[in-house]
């Protein structure tokens, strides 16, 4: 079924509205499920259909996010959550990850890049054909030598892998924002979801993790 199927929990219908813009654009065929509240989130997933991609605002009225996220993920441990916060402190980014988000996402992040992280979460789909590497960033794949096998069993999207490849080439937050053309906010992000996937929390074990699993860049 090439259908990418999102379902959008949030309590502001202009966010939801964009949501839905930018998966129709970043899927092309999308089934949108709107929510606003926890109770019609949780509804939603306890019927049969499957869902790609979960979007969850963590301030919903009536609870707390993290507390939703966690039932979400008990009910449904292999749905892709990404989650649109307007607190992008590091503190709750962490505590969301632990607590199984795929992906951290400031509400101030650009359409531009709203639209990056959904495509990313469509190519991770199981039934979608993943596209060939974005124009935008050419020179970095021509610039490392990675084993593919070992880049592509880990759990990331193609943006993060992009970022661990620098993270091994030694780049400051601030480099890798300039060379992949994204905010530093979105770098840290992406940073530690490199971290949860290889399991090490700095970069120095990010660079042993990474070269014990054959991930190597190229001199």
């Amino acid at each position: 079924d090439p259908m990418f199927r999102l379902l959008i929990c949030d309590d502001h219908p202009p966010i939801r509205t964009v949501l839905r813009l930018l998966a129709k654009e970043a899927a092309g065929l999308c089934d949108v499920t709107e929510t606003g509240t926890t109770q019609q989130l949780l509804a939603a997933l306890q019927g049969r259909t499957h869902f790609d991609l979960l979007t969850l605002d963590l301030q919903l009225p009536g609870g707390s996010g993290l507390d939703v996220l966690q039932q979400v993920r008990q009910m449904r441990p292999d749905l892709r959550v990404m989650v649109l916060s307007a607190d992008d402190s590091p503190d709750s980014m962490q505590r969301a990850m632990a607590l199984g988000a795929n992906t951290y996402l400031s509400k101030s992040v650009s359409e531009r890049e709203l639209f990056e992280a959904l495509r990313a979460a469509v190519r991770a789909a199981p039934h979608h054909d993943s596209p060939p590497m974005p124009e935008h960033a050419p020179n970095l794949r021509r610039a490392t030598d990675v084993e593919p096998a070992a880049l592509t069993q880990l759990a990331l999207s193609a943006r993060q892998r992009d970022v661990l490849l620098c993270l091994l080439r030694a780049m400051s937050a601030k480099q890798i924002a300039r060379e992949l053309g994204i905010s530093s906010g979105t770098v840290k992000t992406h940073t530690v979801a490199v971290f949860r996937a290889l399991n090490v929390s700095s970069r120095a074990q990010a660079v042993v993790e990474a070269g014990r699993r054959g991930i190597a860049i190229g001199h």
